[in-house]
């Protein structure tokens, strides 16, 4: 049987494929053996735990549940950030199966080294989820994984100091050298590897700057590493390779605080770190949503689109009667998603911020994603290279909904009622 691994190289756009400034051998190396696509759609908001969830369900949000890295919680009204799951295991809040899910009730061995929305993942056997918090990685890792680390001389007690976006390029090293030891010892016949720094030095810095171009660089050289620990003719009989990215990246140059407007518009409230009142915002870098939390819910949502569309830098207001066309669920069928949907010009970014008295001010960050999947720049990227892969052959545009179904396939099975397809064209 074919084993299927699956790497994402996060916010590795599309078009550095064609940027001759990138240096990536291993990918090159990779691509004249198998297929690369024309960029990849991925979905909204196109930040990283929904489109991580798309690439694996084959669905959007609208069917995932999973409706961005950051929601308001309408029982405590507190922002909750997804990411590094602080908050929720992962039977939580994917509602769809996963092809991970499938492979495991198929009696396939699953490992999951730092991907998105995996925290206690029952079909995984071998997981070591991507956390961002100490404190979360130390309560919610498999007591098993958490031995086997410390037995190899990892610094558990460093995974919380090294999941931030200026050293997260020493838990990438890390994640390529784990993910060598689990296929010697485990031998999964389904891996998922994650790679964070390539998103995290585009936020830093900005796209297409030096920094990104080395931390892709350095990517494509630990995948390099990982791969040149495979049996020999791995890919040849034995395993497929997929090489995808959640999302592209755009430069930004303002941030839009929308608390702060809220706060102006008289519904919300601070006192010290403290937020009440009626609306709140939750950013989701270029994307974003305002939740209404009391009174007449649809008065105050449509009353504050008329106000939130006057802000430079925002591009659109979605109401939810309009949701269906974004792939989102309405608040009445997930409560995690808002009231409003917002989308920031190119540009410009969201921020949580709610205190000060600009709305539109410097950036924190050179660059974002977040925004519509149609942004040419927002483009994500798939590879595909190993045992039953077509040779030297360029695919068309496809849409991340693809990759599940396709993994699939190679694994044995069919993925029945997801929005993708089976790339059939990708196969020998």
């Amino acid at each position: 049987m074919t084993r299927a691994i699956v790497v994402s190289i996060d916010g590795f756009a599309s078009f550095y494929w064609t940027d001759p400034r990138v240096k990536i051998p291993t990918l090159r190396g990779l691509a004249e053996r198998g297929v690369v696509a024309d960029g990849m759609e991925t979905v909204f908001p196109s930040t990283t735990w929904p489109t991580h969830v798309s690439i694996v369900t084959g669905v959007r949000p609208i069917v995932h549940g999973v409706v961005g890295n950051g929601i308001v919680n309408r029982d405590t009204r507190a922002r909750e950030d997804l990411t590094g799951d602080p908050v929720y295991d992962a039977s939580r809040i994917i509602k769809a199966p996963t092809v991970y899910d499938r492979a495991a009730s198929r009696g396939l061995a699953v490992a999951a080294i730092d991907w998105p929305a995996t925290r206690n993942a029952g079909s995984i056997r071998f997981n070591l989820p991507f956390f961002k918090d100490q404190r979360v990685f130390e309560s919610q890792t498999a007591r098993h994984v958490w031995e086997e680390l410390s037995a190899l001389g990892y610094p558990v007690e460093r995974q919380g100091e090294w999941a931030q976006l200026p050293k997260r390029f020493l838990k990438d090293a890390m994640v390529a050298d784990l993910a060598a030891h689990v296929v010697r010892r485990h031998t999964p016949d389904v891996l998922l590897v994650h790679f964070l720094c390539t998103d995290s030095f585009q936020h830093l810095y900005g796209p297409r700057s030096p920094e990104a171009y080395w931390a892709i660089e350095y990517v494509d050289g630990l995948l390099g590493r990982f791969l040149g620990s495979l049996p020999a003719g791995a890919l040849d009989d034995q395993t497929a390779l997929f090489v995808v990215s959640d999302h592209g990246f755009l430069p930004v140059e303002h941030e839009i605080r929308i608390n702060v407007a809220l706060r102006r518009l008289g519904v919300l409230q601070v006192d010290g770190s403290a937020l009440t009142g009626d609306a709140r915002f939750a950013m989701n870098a270029g994307a974003g949503y305002v939740y209404a939390l009391g009174g007449d819910r649809p008065r105050l949502a449509a009353d504050l689109s008329r106000e939130l569309i006057k802000i430079e830098g925002v591009k659109t207001v979605w109401s939810v009667d309009r949701y269906r066309e974004l792939g989102l669920p309405t608040p009445d069928e997930n409560p995690l998603v808002g009231d409003l949907a917002l989308e920031a010009q190119r540009g410009y970014y969201f921020v949580d911020e709610a205190l000060g008295d600009e709305v539109i001010a410097p950036p924190h960050y050179r660059g974002t994603h977040g925004y519509l999947p149609t942004e040419p720049e927002n483009r994500a990227f798939f590879l595909a290279a190993g045992a039953g892969i077509a040779r030297g052959k360029a695919l068309g545009p496809i849409l991340s909904r693809d990759v599940a179904p396709t993994i699939a396939q190679t694994l044995g099975f069919e993925m029945p009622d997801v929005e993708g397809r089976t790339l059939a064209e990708a196969f020998a």
